[in-house]
């Protein structure tokens, strides 16, 4: 059996088994897309430390509030985040640990590639 997904405005079309649910599948990709963003990489990497207010996080990351507010927004969206309100502040913390762990495994990966490739380039150098 044929199907069609669709996935950025570009058509894949793949043979699947028609026992095998891909919906789980989607769900993580859908994850993955909100966090391929570096400013929302970045903020996770501050909440981790403890819950932070928009202010906190513009004077980190120098960004400006709107554009901080409007991946915040996505990511409370996608259930990445949390906030608690105290009186007119709203404080974000990050919703799972597993999230934050699950970006210092990709940036240890990544890591892990950078030193592969400099090795090869010290092997392989004149």
């Amino acid at each position: 059996m044929k199907r069609t997904l669709e996935y950025s405005e570009k058509q894949v079309t793949e043979m699947v088994n028609p026992t095998f649910d891909m919906s789980i599948y989607e769900l993580q990709a859908e994850i993955s897309k909100t966090l391929a963003h570096p400013l929302r990489i970045a903020i996770i990497h501050f909440l981790r430390a403890g819950e932070k207010t928009v202010n906190e996080l513009t004077e980190k990351l120098g960004a400006s509030q709107s554009n901080i507010s409007q991946h915040l927004a996505i990511m409370r969206q996608r259930q990445i985040v949390k906030t608690r309100k105290e009186g007119s502040t709203v404080f974000y913390r990050v919703a799972s640990p597993k999230i934050s762990q699950a970006c210092d495994m990709v940036r240890e990966v990544l890591l892990e590639q950078l030193n592969q490739s400099q090795e090869m380039a010290k092997t392989y150098s004149p």
